[in-house]
């Protein structure tokens, strides 16, 4: 199967005390989450049925729960989560693509954001 239909969340934010440093973890941020879902959607939509496609507010309720679930040290660890979780959530999802962005980053430099992006495809049934 080759999933061409796309339907995102872009930019969620969510403040969280996640991070590899210490003064992180205690005083928390902003984090931006982007969730990238790939399957038959079109096929899916046709009959303009709420059943037969992703339901967003589910699928970013899926996003909020694991994202909060634990402290997460490393932006890796996090949306490697989020991918497996939603892979596992919602069965028209083949692909799954997670960015996870921390606007606010520590470096001693000018930078707009770090961000960390995974994809999982479904393995064949």
């Amino acid at each position: 199967m080759n999933p061409t239909d796309r339907i995102r969340l872009l930019g969620v934010q969510f403040y969280a005390h996640h991070g590899a440093l210490e003064e992180e973890r205690s005083l928390g941020q902003i984090f931006e989450i982007d969730c990238e879902v790939a399957g038959d959607f079109g096929r899916r939509g046709a009959g303009d049925d709420l059943h037969w496609t992703v339901d967003y507010t589910i699928l970013y309720r899926e996003v909020e729960r694991v994202f909060r679930e634990r402290s997460y040290q490393l932006l890796e660890t996090c949306a490697s989560e989020l991918a497996d979780a939603v892979l596992k959530k919602f069965a028209a999802v083949r692909e799954v693509v997670i960015r996870v962005r921390k606007p606010h980053v520590p470096m001693g430099g000018v930078l707009r954001a770090v961000e960390v992006e995974v994809m999982r495809r479904r393995q064949s049934d």
